[in-house]
């Protein structure tokens, strides 16, 4: 792999304007399903700069193609769009203006890295044409798992031979970048229970079989079949909400509970749903509750390609220094969809460090979550490389 001087000095010229994306979508996020403004701006970035595009299905998420269009060689580069719904509780400029909706996963800095890689590429294309292909996804809808699913039905992956994608790490600092093969993340499950028994008035519990006290049985009984805390778990289960009653004096009928699996072995997976199971049909027989157990949207593990990560691992050694260069020891329990890409095509997928000494320091999905914006320039000249040297 080389180093191509060019591509620092473009970046470096673009740096400012590149914060300035970065802001303006922060300023401005949209939730899973409604990045329709964002989609917008990015296109307009994208025609000021001369590069052509076509929108996603249902007006979100863009497909860029730039170089050899006959070639049989083609690599993808994938930024997700889409933010969270958490009130911003940063006291900066940029804070966001929408209530309670935030980048808070770095969504923004994904995208702005990746515009920032077009269009770079797009210039030194200009001047020397490749003997190869490289198409960009703006994806939709990462945090609710159908983005790379639509994008996928829309043809982003039609002719690719291989994909690339990064996301911001905040347990490392600005500069260094950590890669993996095999599992990088984790198998996510949705899980949803109803507990069904039969209400009544608060003063005479006798009379009812109480959801509520069912409900606290079945999850303690699950947390501690399954437990979630431990040095390396293999599976994670975590309830996330619980609804039932609407009056202080009144046992309500039914309690609906939700969920999520996380899993890195596919046999702790079983047991755990075969646990799950066992404990929900062992409390209906005692108590003739009926206690309905099942699974929702099902994201497979993050796969990363062996060969296509060592690829990418040398590019970034070449552009950033060995030592910046950090194996991952474990796979993360987070989710992601970057998941389908992965297990259709040879795919590498990159944590960029994003802490810094005033900010960076608070986790993914936190309202104060925020980055060292030095990243973007560190990420941009990554993935303008990769895309330079991968079929090198």
């Amino acid at each position: 792999p080389y180093v191509n001087s060019a591509v620092a000095d473009q970046i470096e010229q673009q740096n400012s304007a590149l914060i300035n994306v970065r802001r303006h979508l922060h300023q401005n996020p949209e939730l899973s399903g409604s990045e329709f403004e964002t989609t917008q701006y990015l296109a307009e970035k994208l025609s000021e700069a001369g590069i052509a595009y076509r929108i996603g299905p249902d007006n979100r998420g863009l497909v860029v193609d730039l170089g050899d269009q006959s070639s049989q060689q083609r690599l993808a580069l994938r930024a997700d769009l889409d933010a969270l719904a958490i009130q911003d509780a940063k006291n900066v400029d940029y804070r966001s203006g929408v209530e309670e909706v935030m980048h808070a996963c770095g969504h923004d800095v994904h995208s702005s890295i990746l515009l920032a890689a077009v269009i770079t590429l797009h210039r030194l294309f200009e001047q020397s044409p490749p003997s190869y292909a490289i198409r960009a996804i703006f994806q939709p809808e990462e945090e609710t798992a159908s983005g790379a699913l639509k994008m996928i039905e829309f043809g982003a992956l039609d002719g690719v031979s291989a994909i690339v994608g990064a996301h911001v790490d905040p347990h490392r600092a600005v500069g260094l970048i950590g890669v993996r093969s095999g599992v990088i993340c984790a198998h996510c499950d949705e899980v949803f229970v109803d507990v069904r028994g039969r209400g009544g008035h608060a003063a005479r519990p006798s009379e009812t079989i109480d959801p509520v006290e069912l409900s606290a049985r079945f999850i303690s009984s699950c947390y501690q079949e399954v437990p979630r805390y431990g040095d390396e778990p293999k599976v994670i289960l975590s309830f996330t909400t619980v609804h039932g009653g609407y009056q202080q004096n009144v046992i309500p009928d039914e309690v609906k509970i939700v969920g999520t699996m996380r899993s890195i072995d596919e046999a702790k997976r079983s047991q755990a749903i075969e646990s799950v199971t066992k404990i929900a049909a062992e409390i209906s027989d005692e108590t003739s509750a009926e206690i309905a157990v099942r699974l929702g949207m099902e994201v497979p593990s993050v796969m990363g390609d062996e060969v296509t990560t060592q690829v990418v691992r040398d590019i970034c050694e070449n552009v950033l220094g060995v030592d910046c260069v950090q194996s991952i020891a474990k796979p993360s329990m987070g989710g992601e969809d970057f998941a389908f890409y992965s297990h259709q095509l040879p795919a590498a997928f990159i944590r960029l460090g994003c802490k810094g000494e005033s900010s960076g320091h608070y986790p993914l999905h936190n309202c104060r979550f925020d980055v060292d914006e030095g990243v973007l320039n560190v990420g941009a000249r990554v993935m303008t490389h990769v895309a330079l040297n991968f079929f090198g």
